[in-house]
C-alpha cells in the first residue's frame, strides 16, 4: 500500500539533511535510512507479531483426544498446535517426538508436519535490529561531528582588514609581534644568519584585554591566510575525532603557508597531563599529543605559526610552553592610563563626542577596564545619549555608563522605608568620612544612598594615578574604610540595630588581610611566610591573626567617626536630601565640620 507521505516527504527529508549535515554526508544518511526501512519491512512484522499461547502437555493430550486439535508443526523445542479454535505451543524435548508418538496423533484425526530446518528469522531479528538502530545513531553522530567540520572547518581567511593602527594600549606587545611580521614577510632574511623561525607565540592577560584582535592585526599587518579556532572547537562525542581535527587544521595550515593558526583559550586542548585511566582522559592526552606532534615533530613545516591565547597560564602542560613550540609569550595587561585614553580615542572614532568632552578626565576615572569594558563604556554612553535624543555624547553620558559598569544599574523604583534609607545613608556616610579623613586613602568620587545592582547604596573612589605596588598603609587604610559601614551603624543606631548592610565589607576586608598574613609576608606575628590551605582551611595561628587584624581594623574606624561624629552627621543628611553627592562636596562638608569643631 502506498503511503500518503510519498516521495515529496522523503525528498524533505534528504534536502533538509543537505542543508544541516552538508552533501558528503547525504549518501551516508541515506543508506542508513535503506537498512532501517528494509528492517522494518521485512523483519518488523515477525518482531510485531502477537506469538501463540502456550498450553501444557495434560491440556494437549486432552484436546487431542477431544478432537480438538486440527494440525500439528513439529519444531525444534515443541509443538505448534491449530486447533479448531485458537494456535497455541507446547514445549516438549526432541527425544519425546518418536514415531509411536506421531501415529497417535495422526489416529486422532490430526494432520501432522515438520518444520523446514533454517535460521529463526524472529531470533536475528531481535538481535540485528538493534544493532542497526545503534549503528545508525553512532554514524549520525559521526556525520555530526566529523564530516561537518571536515568541509567547512577550519575556515581560512586570506586577508583581514585589522591592523596594529586599530590596537591601542598595548605598545610593548605590538613591538614584541613586529618580529614575527618580519618573519612572515622576508623569512630567508632570518634563515641566512641561521635565526629560527618561531614556531609558536602565547599570549597571556586577563579576559577583554584585546588578544584576540591583536592576533587578527598580526595576520592582516603581514599580509597572510589566518585560522581562527577555540580550544573547545576540539571536542567530541566520538573517540579519535578530536585528534583528526588538529591533523586536519594543521593540514590545511601547511597547504596555505604563510599562515597564522590562532587558537583562542588554549588551555581548553592544552591543559597538563594527569595520567588519568579513563577514556575521556586517554582522548584529551592523544589530543594534546596530536598538538605537541604537529607544532615540533617530523611535520613540521616552515611557515606555519601558532597564536595561543589564554588566561590561564599556569594549567598549560610543560611540553606545549618548551621552546620549539611556544617559543614567546606576550603578557597583554590591563593598560594603564595613558593606554586607555588611546583605547577610548580608538574606540571614539564611531561615536559622536559632544565639544569639550575629555577622554583623558575619563581614562583617569577608568583604573582597571580593560579595552572590552573601555568600548563597552563608550557604547553604553551612546545608548544614554540616544534614549534622550540628542545628537552627541556628553560627559554626564559617559559618567552614567561608567557608574552603571562599576555599581550597576539604578534602581529608583525599589521602595525603601525612611528608617533603612537613614541607615543606609548614615552607612556610606561612614565610609565616604573614613576616607577623607585618611592621606593613604583614594579620593572620594562620589557616594550615593540610590541602589545600583544588589546595592543599596555605595561610595565610589578613584586613584590618583595607576598604582603597581600597594603599600601596608594604603591597604590598612582600604581595611578602615571597609569597616566605616558597619562602624557608624553601630554608633548612630547602637550595637543591637547592626544591619547585614555589611557582608561585602566584610568579605572584601577579609580577602585583603587574609592576602596580607598568607601571601604578602605583612604580619608580624606570622613572618614573611608563604601559607598554604590545608583543604578549605587555615592554621588556627593564622586565623587568629586575621581576625586580631580585622578588629584593630574595625577599631580604628569607630575612633575615626566617634572623633568626627559631626561631619557624620552632616554627611547623613546632605546624602537624604541629595541621594548622590560628588566627592568634592564631600570634602567640603568634612572640612567645614572639622574647620567649626577646631574653632
Amino acid at each position: 500500500m502506498t503511503s500518503r507521505y510519498g516521495g515529496a516527504a522523503v525528498t524533505n527529508v534528504l534536502e533538509k539533511a543537505r542543508r544541516v549535515l552538508g552533501k558528503k554526508s547525504v549518501a551516508v544518511s541515506a543508506a542508513i535510512l535503506i537498512l532501517v526501512v528494509a528492517a522494518a519491512v521485512f523483519i518488523g512484522p515477525r518482531l510485531l507479531a502477537e506469538p501463540a499461547a502456550e498450553i501444557t502437555y495434560s491440556d494437549f493430550t486432552r484436546d487431542l483426544a477431544n478432537k480438538k486439535v486440527q494440525k500439528v508443526l513439529i519444531e525444534s523445542g515443541g509443538l505448534s498446535v491449530t486447533m479448531t479454535d485458537r494456535d497455541v505451543f507446547v514445549r516438549m524435548p526432541n527425544g519425546l517426538v518418536s514415531a509411536d508418538y506421531i501415529e497417535r496423533i495422526t489416529a486422532a484425526g490430526a494432520e501432522v508436519d515438520f518444520k523446514k530446518p533454517g535460521f529463526d528469522a524472529a531470533h536475528i531479528a531481535s538481535i540485528l535490529v538493534p544493532l542497526v538502530l545503534v549503528a545508525a545513531v553512532l554514524a549520525m553522530l559521526a556525520i555530526q561531528t566529523d564530516f561537518k567540520p571536515t568541509s567547512r572547518w577550519p575556515r581560512v581567511i586570506r586577508s583581514l582588514p585589522n591592523r596594529f593602527d586599530d590596537v591601542a594600549g598595548q605598545e610593548e606587545a605590538k613591538a614584541e609581534l613586529q618580529e614575527v611580521i618580519s618573519f612572515l614577510r622576508d623569512s630567508e632574511a632570518f634563515t641566512k644568519v641561521g635565526a629560527r623561525i618561531p614556531r609558536g607565540l602565547l599570549m597571556v592577560g586577563p579576559p577583554g584585554t584585546g588578544k584576540t584582535l591583536i592576533a587578527k592585526a598580526l595576520a592582516g599587518e603581514a599580509g597572510v591566510s589566518f585560522m581562527a579556532v577555540s580550544g573547545s572547537d576540539f571536542s567530541a562525542p566520538l573517540i579519535g575525532i578530536a585528534k583528526g581535527r588538529v591533523s586536519k587544521l594543521f593540514e590545511q595550515a601547511r597547504k596555505k603557508a604563510p599562515c597564522l593558526i590562532f587558537i583562542d583559550e588554549i588551555d581548553a586542548i592544552g591543559r597538563k597531563r594527569g595520567g588519568g585511566g579513563s577514556a575521556a582522559d586517554r582522548e584529551f592526552e592523544a589530543t594534546l599529543n596530536q598538538l605537541l606532534v604537529e607544532m615540533d615533530g617530523f611535520n613540521t613545516t616552515a611557515g606555519v605559526i601558532v597564536i595561543g591565547a589564554t588566561n590561564r597560564v599556569d594549567v598549560l602542560d610543560p611540553a606545549l610552553l618548551r621552546p620549539g613550540r611556544f617559543d614567546r609569550q606576550v603578557h597583554i595587561g590591563l593598560p594603564d592610563i595613558g593606554g586607555r585614553e588611546a583605547i577610548l580615542n580608538v574606540h571614539a572614532r564611531n561615536v559622536k563626542l559632544a565639544e569639550g568632552v575629555s577622554l583623558a578626565s575619563i581614562a583617569k576615572g577608568t583604573p582597571g577596564f580593560s579595552g572590552a569594558d573601555l568600548g563597552n563604556l563608550l557604547n553604553e554612553a551612546a545608548i544614554f545619549a540616544a534614549r534622550e535624543g540628542v545628537e552627541a555624547v556628553t560627559r554626564d553620558h559617559l559618567e552614567a555608563a561608567r557608574n552603571k559598569i562599576i555599581m550597576g544599574l539604578e534602581r529608583r523604583t525599589l521602595v525603601i522605608s525612611d528608617e533603612e534609607r537613614r541607615l543606609v545613608a548614615a552607612h556610606e556616610a561612614g565610609h565616604a568620612l573614613c576616607a577623607c579623613l585618611l592621606p593613604a586613602s583614594d579620593k572620594v568620587h562620589s557616594a550615593t544612598i540610590i541602589p545600583h545592582g544588589q546595592a543599596l547604596g555605595l561610595v565610589m573612589r578613584l586613584p590618583e594615578h595607576d598604582r603597581f605596588c600597594i603599600p601596608v598603609e594604603k591597604l590598612e587604610a582600604d581595611l578602615i574604610v571597609a569597616m566605616g559601614g558597619r562602624a557608624a551603624e553601630e554608633i548612630v543606631f547602637g550595637a543591637k540595630k547592626v544591619t547585614t548592610g555589611a557582608a561585602s565589607d566584610i568579605a572584601h576586608a577579609t580577602n585583603i588581610v587574609t592576602k596580607m598574613v598568607t601571601e604578602w609576608g605583612m604580619s608580624p606575628a606570622i613572618g614573611m611566610v608563604r601559607v598554604a590551605r590545608s583543604g578549605d582551611s587555615l592554621p588556627r595561628e593564622v586565623e587568629q591573626e586575621i581576625r586580631r587584624i580585622i578588629d584593630e581594623m574595625y577599631e580604628a574606624a569607630k575612633a575615626c567617626i566617634e572623633d568626627n561624629r559631626d561631619a557624620l552627621d552632616a554627611l547623613t543628611e546632605a546624602l537624604l536630601e541629595h541621594e548622590t553627592i560628588d566627592g568634592d562636596e564631600v570634602r567640603a562638608i568634612v572640612a567645614r565640620q572639622r574647620t567649626r569643631l577646631a574653632a
